[in-house]
């Protein structure tokens, strides 16, 4: 009987997210009624709630939130906008050097970094453009998703995989498998979003922009926020680095507040930083959570495996098929972090191993596009909406982006699937 009530709750939650605009209610607040509902019914008690609250990834956007902030205070996300702005010569350039260029950053800065640094970037770029900030933040949003793809260290699923497969060498097979198929994809979802927003484009007369000059506001905050960014960003190589050498396991959660520390160390604009921290997202990502370990522990997500074809190690096209779809639609109801933690036990006790590494490549191309059928599939987009939403900005709906995300999750699968299979043979 649980599962059904924790499968009930669960579509309650997104009527209210697909509503939220319709309703006014925030989509941290949806989540967050959706806890309550699972802790008050039943389906889990206070003290699992309590425990599947994820702290440290709750550590880690607070330590990235933190030097997002100090950097757009200082001005320097400002600047990079108006020098983006100078470089491009049309909207239609500007799109392109957006999507391949965030994509590329989140393969190596982590997705939910880049989405943070993007939002105060397309808040300036719509205001100068005077379009709808959704376009870039639908851009933003598919950009990172598909881009963070190619790394063992672009998203959180991706990272998991690598640990917990036990490939021996994650960043070459990564690469070797899923930098081609994701350069192309980025190619194709600029061409997918210069289509599909072709009429707001031609709207905008480029050469009519008078651009302010780049100059930064804060050179001390500045300085500080770049070091403290380029020093937190080499730290999360290092980490994996000395994981993967054996010699110390320390979470780039650890690394990513240790730098929000110094910033709240050095600077002097501390509380106006801390201030513009979205604590929203927080509570949504602890909600989340606490839903997300009630659907599992109530049974409703085995009782739906069940009538799931099982992976074949031994076929690898029936494996990455069932792989691809299973990510695809359970990445829905279960987030693509969570999603991976719980089906790499599926593969493993399927008979996968470290040795399978195409199936596991695709496990990962497929958990990271899932991300942009639904808005709740990946943590980025969520990242995306409630900050957006905190700076009164004009975010984009449920079905607008499922609208265009089914297109290109569509496209970018096909591309993943082929280029995997023929490389693997």
């Amino acid at each position: 009987m649980k599962e059904y009530i924790s499968l009930a709750i669960f579509v309650f939650i997104y009527i209210l997210i697909i509503g939220r605009i319709r309703f006014k209610i925030p989509i941290w607040t949806s989540m967050l009624i959706g806890a309550a509902l699972m802790i008050g019914f039943q389906i889990i008690s206070p003290e699992s709630a309590f425990k599947a609250v994820q702290l440290d990834v709750i550590m880690f956007l607070f330590g990235m939130f933190s030097i997002v902030s100090a950097l757009e205070k200082a001005g320097v996300l400002r600047m990079i906008a108006i020098k983006m702005l100078a470089k491009a010569k049309s909207v239609n350039a500007l799109l392109m050097i957006f999507v391949v260029g965030m994509g590329i950053l989140s393969a190596f800065l982590v997705n939910d970094t880049i989405a943070l640094i993007g939002i105060p970037l397309v808040a300036y770029i719509s205001r100068q453009l005077n379009i709808r900030p959704a376009v870039f933040l639908i851009s933003l949003a598919f950009s990172i998703t598909v881009g963070s793809a190619m790394t063992p260290i672009g998203n959180p699923q991706n990272l998991l995989i690598a640990i917990q497969s036990g490939i021996s060498l994650p960043f070459t097979d990564f690469l070797k498998f899923l930098a081609i198929p994701t350069i192309i994809n980025l190619f194709l979802t600029y061409c997918i979003l210069r289509f599909y927003f072709k009429k707001e484009i031609a709207l905008v007369d480029y050469k009519s922009i008078v651009l302010d000059q780049p100059i930064i506001e804060n050179k001390r905050l500045a300085k500080i926020s770049i070091i403290v960014l380029v020093a937190t960003i080499a730290g999360f190589f290092i980490t994996e680095a000395l994981h993967f050498l054996q010699i110390a396991n320390i979470s780039i959660s650890v690394i990513a507040l240790a730098g929000a520390v110094i910033i709240y160390s050095v600077s002097k604009e501390r509380r106006e930083i801390m201030q513009n921290v979205d604590y929203s997202v927080l509570v949504f990502f602890a909600a989340m959570f606490v839903v997300t370990a009630a659907v599992w522990s109530s049974g409703a997500i085995p009782m739906i495996m069940s009538h799931i074809p099982s992976p074949n190690p031994h076929d690898l096209l029936q494996s990455n098929a069932v792989i691809s779809v299973t990510s695809i639609t359970l990445s829905q109801v279960l987030s693509n972090v969570p999603f991976v933690a719980l089906y790499h036990y599926v593969m493993i006790n399927n008979g996968f191993s470290s040795n399978d590494i195409p199936q596991w490549m695709m496990l990962a191309a497929a958990s990271t596009i899932s991300g942009n059928l639904t808005i709740l599939a990946a943590a980025s987009n969520v990242i995306i909406i409630q900050a957006s939403d905190s700076k009164r900005i004009k975010t984009f709906t449920f079905f607008e982006f499922l609208k265009i995300g089914s297109i290109v999750t569509l496209v970018n699968l096909l591309v993943f699937y082929f280029f995997i299979a023929l490389l693997a043979h």
